[in-house]
C-alpha cells in the first residue's frame, strides 16, 4: 500500500493499494478489490478484510459508490456501512470508523481531509469526471455540509495513468474547453491527438476552488508503466482495480 505524508501526519487512516498481496487468481493477481470485474465473489471479500484490517479498520464498516463517471458525491453516515452507493463517484463523511473507498485501474483517485472540521472523503475522477469538475464539487460538498474552508482541506492524488501513456482523441479534447488551464494538462502528439494529464488537471481544479497548493500532494507514478504494482485498464483490459481509501479513526484505537 502507498500512503500520502499530509494525510498521514494529519493522523487520518487512509491508503492507495497496489495490485500486490492478495488471493485473486489471473488476470486479477492479486490483490483485486472490485466486485464489479470477473473474480470470485470471496477473493475479493479476502482481500478487502486484509487491507481494511491492516489500516486498523472494520472490514464491515466500508461504503463505495458505483462510479458512473460523473461528479455526484454521496454523503454517507454509518447507516451506509456495506452498501453500494448508486450514481455516486464520490462520498463524504464525518462519521468516525466508516471507511470511504473508491476503486480505480487507471483513472485517478483523489482523499481529501478536512482535520479542523473532521470530515473526509474520497474521489473517482476519469476523464469524464474530471472534464465535468468532479474536483471542484466534492470541496463544495465539504464546504456545504461540514462547513469545511477549502485552505484547511488536505488532498492526496493516487497514482494513475499518466500523460506518457495516456492518448485521448478530440471529443475528450473538445469536452475541457470550459477550463482556463486546458492546454496546461493536454500536450499534442504526432498522430494528431493529444496526451492528457489527469492528476495535473484534478490539480488544477483544487487550487481554483481555493484548496492550497502546499496542502496537495501527488503520488507521481503511472499505473500503465508498472505493470508489476499496479492494474492498468488501457494496457490489460481484463484486470483487477486498485483502490483509495480513507477514514476518520481506527477502530482499533
Amino acid at each position: 500500500m502507498l500512503f500520502a505524508d499530509n494525510l498521514r501526519q494529519a493522523g487520518i487512516p487512509h491508503a492507495f493499494t497496489t495490485r500486490q498481496g492478495g488471493v485473486s487468481p489471473p488476470p486479477f493477481d492479486s490483490l483485486n478489490l472490485s466486485r464489479g470485474v470477473d473474480d470470485e465473489p470471496q477473493n475479493v471479500a479476502r482481500n478487502r478484510a486484509a487491507v481494511l484490517k491492516t489500516l486498523g479498520l472494520d472490514p464491515a464498516r466500508h461504503v463505495e459508490a458505483t462510479q458512473v463517471h460523473g461528479t455526484r458525491i454521496e454523503v454517507v453516515t454509518a447507516a451506509d456501512a456495506g452498501r453500494v452507493i448508486n450514481g455516486a463517484d464520490g462520498m463524504a463523511t464525518n462519521e468516525r470508523h466508516l471507511a470511504l473507498a473508491i476503486h480505480a485501474a487507471d483513472c485517478v483517485p483523489v482523499l481529501l481531509a478536512d482535520p479542523r472540521r473532521c470530515a473526509v472523503a474520497a474521489v473517482h475522477a476519469g476523464w469524464k469526471g474530471t472534464g465535468a469538475g468532479i474536483a471542484v464539487e466534492v470541496v463544495q460538498v465539504l464546504a456545504d455540509r461540514f462547513e469545511s474552508r477549502p485552505e484547511d482541506v488536505l488532498v492526496a492524488i493516487g497514482p494513475s495513468i499518466r500523460a506518457c501513456h495516456y492518448e485521448v482523441d478530440e471529443p475528450v479534447y473538445a469536452s475541457y474547453r470550459s477550463w482556463p488551464w486546458r492546454d496546461a494538462v493536454f500536450t499534442p502528439n504526432q498522430r494528431g491527438r493529444w496526451q492528457l494529464d489527469l492528476q495535473a488537471a484534478n490539480r488544477h481544479q483544487l487550487l481554483g476552488a481555493g484548496v492550497s497548493p502546499v496542502h496537495i500532494e501527488t503520488i507521481e507514478l503511472c499505473t500503465f508503466d508498472r505493470p508489476n504494482q499496479f492494474f492498468s485498464h488501457r494496457r490489460e483490459r481484463q484486470t483487477g482495480r486498485m483502490a483509495g481509501i480513507i477514514a476518520l479513526g481506527r477502530t482499533t484505537e
